[in-house]
């Protein structure tokens, strides 16, 4: 049985008027509308869904309910593009998530620093020792983390208010791991902080976290009594 023709094709003016609608559309600036949430279109590195939302006027400062925004999770991703893209059209760059990181911060401390040269290059402040001392803090060592703030004024050497240097603070804090890459980068292990105490004297006090693995670190390398 033959099929009607009005079930074969569509008329023959409708299909030479789709591209003529198309460009219409495109002119005009339509974008198809978001189907994922913006937060998850930034997870899954989806780019065109997150134009989407920029196209349909999306807040792009809205926070998930862990109290990151979208700038947040592609900066600690390490999602250049995408971090762009919102950054661009009206991301904060200085916003803070819920433990008070910045998206420069969340970047550099899971080692994303093509994100963080970005977000510089946007205009995200910068205080480079400030942030190195940040990462100390939290027992953070990346080396190219660690390269860009170096490149960028801050000093392994340099003491803080208080007369400590970063080796004093991962002292303190018993961040085995970063005192010894501090050292093997450069840090003065004989150094005193602002009370007259090295690193060493630090390590001594048994309220203090790896204290003995600590001390055996900084005796071999050359930290004196």
């Amino acid at each position: 049985m033959r099929q009607p023709s009005y079930l074969s094709a569509p008329p023959l003016p409708l299909l030479l008027a789709l591209p003529l609608l198309a460009a219409l559309a495109a002119g005009c600036g339509w974008s198809a509308p978001p189907t994922v949430n913006l937060h998850r279109a930034v997870q899954v590195g989806d780019l065109d869904q997150i134009k989407r939302h920029i196209a349909a006027g999306t807040d792009l400062n809205q926070r998930d309910g862990n109290g990151d925004l979208p700038l947040h999770l592609a900066a600690r991703a390490g999602q250049v593009a995408i971090a762009r893209e919102l950054a661009d059209h009206g991301a904060t760059l200085t916003a803070r998530d819920s433990a008070g990181r910045t998206p420069l911060e969340l970047a550099l401390t899971h080692g994303r620093t093509q994100v963080a040269i970005l977000l510089v290059q946007l205009g995200a402040p910068l205080e480079a020792q400030a942030m190195l001392l940040t990462l100390v803090r939290a027992g953070v060592w990346d080396r190219d983390s660690v390269d860009f703030l170096l490149r960028r004024g801050a000093d392994l050497n340099r003491p803080d208010a208080q007369g400590r240097t970063p080796l004093h603070l991962a002292v303190t804090l018993g961040h085995l791991e970063t005192v010894k890459r501090l050292i093997a980068r450069g840090a003065d292990v004989n150094r005193p902080d602002g009370a007259g105490r090295t690193a060493l004297a630090l390590a001594r006090d048994p309220r203090q976290p790896n204290t003995a693995a600590i001390q055996t670190a900084l005796q071999q390398s050359g930290a004196r009594p």
